[in-house]
């Protein structure tokens, strides 16, 4: 589907509701493009997970579940629906196959809303059942960075910024490690992604601006969500900026769905939503 207005068109994809190109008038593409030999996506959509399980495992009523990392959404295809030119809905319902790994009922929506040269990307989750829903969402969305190390991430406030600890690759464990005192802006280089993503410990700002040379290129806004990370496959000429509502598995953990680390627990009948925005400079 695509959403276009007298600043931006952006394409998005019925499998995965995933954002696949935003470009400018002048035809700038900001989105990765998704080459097969280093990282086949664009910016995928998680859910009902973010991050890996432990053995690609969990529990829930007595049973255990496999799911690979991140979920299932990202393979999946949505139902469209267009609101106007500018504003589109990707929703997604539980099936035979999400129920063999994912047993709940729900309604996960992808509300993509352009405006002037902004897109704001809602995660709704509706519970249609009596029992608790547990679920995580996450963004993954990834920006073209050729000439990786002339870019630069700039926060919204100055941080002491720390890193959650990964003592083994795509997972965590208690504390955290001093990464940076006093941050403003974080200079790009493959070097800080040698051991995976940077998963920010309580970060303060609530908006990170994606720079090329000091010019700002992208700002992202995630007051809905509680985690940041930053990630991009050494070599690769783009960047993630990922806001989550959710966590990888802990090292030791129970495994049982409901006591995961970031998880949501959602009442029968209601719903959960989070919002974030995404404005394109140039």
């Amino acid at each position: 589907m695509v959403l276009q207005n007298e600043f931006l068109r952006v394409e998005i994809s019925s499998r995965g509701a995933e954002l696949t190109s935003v470009k400018n008038k002048e035809g700038y593409e900001y989105i990765w493009q998704a080459d097969e030999k280093i990282w086949a996506k664009h910016c995928p959509v998680l859910f009902p997970i973010c991050g890996r399980l432990i053995d690609k495992k969990y529990r829930y009523g007595g049973k255990t579940y496999e799911m690979n990392s991140h979920g299932f959404a990202s393979v999946s295809i949505f139902r469209e629906e267009r609101v106007s030119d500018t504003e589109a809905k990707f929703i997604l319902q539980e099936s035979e196959e999400t129920l063999k790994q994912y047993p709940f009922r729900f309604v996960f929506t992808v509300r993509y809303k352009l405006e002037n040269n902004a897109l704001t990307v809602e995660y709704r989750v509706d519970n249609p059942a009596n029992e608790n829903l547990y679920f995580s969402f996450g963004a993954h969305e990834a920006y073209n960075t050729e000439d990786f190390e002339k870019w630069s991430v700039e926060f919204e406030k100055r941080e002491d910024l720390y890193l959650k600890k990964q003592p083994v690759l795509g997972y965590l464990e208690e504390g955290r490690t001093p990464f940076e005192k006093g941050a403003k802006e974080l200079p790009l280089s493959y070097a800080l992604f040698e051991k995976d993503a940077l998963i920010f410990d309580d970060i303060k700002s609530r908006a990170a601006v994606l720079k090329k040379e000091g010019e700002p290129v992208v700002k992202v806004e995630f007051a809905d969500f509680r985690e940041l990370l930053l990630w991009t496959k050494v070599g690769a000429p783009y960047l993630c900026i990922e806001p989550w509502n959710g966590l990888p598995d802990y090292v030791g953990n129970s495994g049982e769905l409901s006591e995961k680390k970031g998880i949501i627990e959602l009442g029968g009948g209601k719903s959960f939503s989070s919002v974030h925005k995404i404005t394109f400079f140039r």
